[in-house]
């Protein structure tokens, strides 16, 4: 079934994948949110428009491999894994190991930043840098503080929710 079929078509552009839509996609738990987030995931992977982070990815394996129903092996996860394209994934920048470092110290530092100046903890501030980093318009999450933290700092970035039954997009 595709994405807009569910009702949470995937408006174009980039979208960052938050780590509880990635898990929802093998969450037999919740047959609804599951369907929902693998036909969003397929849309986006089929126009190269889906993007997240080596931190979501690390949350995402940690998550998949100890909690639900059936816990995937280590071995599966990381298959899960191998089969995103790698400019799918925002990860310090390819012009060598000391670009590398200094574009990682940037997002950081600008995490850090947005954590101090607006009480969020950091690992959100971290999604909504990388999700930048990225040049993505939109971050589809479940997480709550994370949608908030996006609708008190406008800047281009939106948050949605793509379980919820009127998916309602909040800005940055």
């Amino acid at each position: 079934m595709t994405a807009a079929a569910l009702g949470a078509a995937a408006p174009p552009g980039k979208a960052f994948f938050d780590t509880n839509v990635l898990v929802y996609a093998h969450d037999a738990s919740e047959p609804r949110k599951r369907e929902v987030a693998r036909a969003l995931i397929l849309e986006h992977l089929g126009t190269d428009t889906l993007c997240t982070s080596t931190q979501v990815l690390a949350e995402y394996f940690s998550v998949v491999t100890r909690k639900g129903e059936v816990p995937l092996s280590g071995q599966a996860a990381n298959w899960l894994l191998e089969q995103l394209p790698a400019e799918a994934v925002v990860t310090p920048g390819l012009a060598g190991l000391r670009a590398a470092a200094v574009r990682c110290a940037a997002v950081s530092s600008a995490a850090a930043a947005n954590s101090a100046a607006s009480a969020h903890p950091i690992w959100d501030a971290h999604i909504i840098e990388a999700a930048c980093e990225a040049g993505a318009t939109l971050l589809y999450t479940e997480d709550a503080g994370l949608r908030r933290a996006l609708e008190a700092d406008a800047g281009g970035l939106r948050a949605r929710d793509p379980f919820a039954v009127a998916a309602v997009d909040s800005v940055r």
